[in-house]
């Protein structure tokens, strides 16, 4: 087809079409999991992907969000901030990303053997366990911190207005101008 039409197709798809470009390249490890040959699988929220292409290439994150009227997929982690300074996710393409690992369907389950599947639970559990101990270890060390810090930005505040008189002195003296020889004869 012309180019304007496919662009005219693009464009004006009904969200049932968009849904299939959404659909994302397997790591090798899935492929050899698969009960039926497939290539790629629509992504979903909490599947895990590896960046390809582009600015973030080579990280691995979790999708947050999928967008399907929009193309695009929202991952954690994988943010810029605005003017604002808020952060905002970036909006990658599918076709720059690859499936690590999936969330269960009962289309995916008819696609993959159930190895294919992640199972998070019992790592989550011991994640749990062990971060709170090193955080409450952080926690105190982050106190002690400022309170070591906060000494040295009182001594800086207190140089700063000497600085700021010594500069007005010299402001003060301003020069006398001396009017030019020129100058006095066209007052006479």
């Amino acid at each position: 087809m012309k180019p304007d039409t496919e662009r005219k197709n693009y464009y004006s798809a009904d969200i049932h079409q968009r849904k299939k470009d959404l659909h994302v390249h397997l790591s090798k490890d899935l492929r050899g999991k698969l009960k039926k040959k497939t290539r790629s699988v629509g992504v979903r929220k909490g599947d895990q992907v590896k960046v390809m292409r582009g600015k973030h290439s080579g990280k691995q994150a979790k999708v947050s969000s999928v967008s399907v009227k929009d193309r695009v997929v929202y991952l954690e982690g994988v943010t810029r901030n605005n003017a604002k300074g808020q952060e905002k996710p970036i909006a990658l393409q599918p076709s720059n990303l690859m499936l690590l690992s999936l969330e269960s369907t009962k289309e995916r389950t008819e696609l993959f053997s159930s190895d294919a599947f992640k199972k998070e639970k019992p790592k989550e559990e011991k994640k749990e366990e062990k971060a709170p101990e090193k955080k409450e270890e952080s926690g105190k060390k982050a106190e002690e911190k400022p309170k070591a810090e906060e000494k040295p930005k009182a001594e800086p505040k207190k140089e700063e207005p000497k600085k700021t008189e010594e500069k007005k002195e010299p402001e003060k003296k301003p020069e006398v101008k001396k009017e030019s020889p020129k100058e006095e004869k066209k007052g006479e």
